[in-house]
């Protein structure tokens, strides 16, 4: 921890501590969502270089690869609700007065919250993602 020659707010240890679970989650959900990244490149390259193992396609396969992308779809929809939900906290330090570092960390803990949620949503994303990759590779 470093000091300045003039003296200001220092957070306490439980808000450090909130701020540590909020850049670990924002880390984690980053994470994931490069790897989700390459995997929907890997899966359009597929398509348009046209690479396939040769399966033969069935109605079961393509229903199963309709079914994760509505799954995929839906956790993208939870994850931009989860995002709004994020911003009423941000929201009370804009428009009220005398109470803004506790409406600020009641804010950021909910973000960390959410954002671990987040982590979970697109890692599941991902993996359904992953599985339809595989579908597309085999029965392209």
């Amino acid at each position: 921890m470093t000091t300045t020659a003039s003296a200001g707010y220092e957070f306490t240890a439980e808000q450090n501590e909130t701020f540590k679970g909020l850049v670990r989650n924002m880390a984690r959900s980053g994470v994931v969502v490069v790897v989700a990244s390459v995997i929907l490149l890997g899966y359009n390259a597929i398509e348009h270089f046209g690479i396939s193992l040769g399966g033969t396609p069935s109605p079961a396969v393509y229903s199963l690869d309709l079914v994760l992308w509505c799954l995929i779809s839906a956790m993208g929809g939870v994850v931009g609700v989860l995002l709004v939900r994020a911003t009423a906290g941000f929201s009370a330090v804009i428009k009220t007065e005398g109470n803004d570092l506790e409406h600020l960390m009641s804010s950021m803990a909910r973000l960390r919250d959410i954002l671990g949620l987040i982590f979970w949503a697109a890692t599941a994303a991902s993996l359904l993602l992953a599985v339809s990759f595989i579908l597309r590779l085999t029965y392209a």
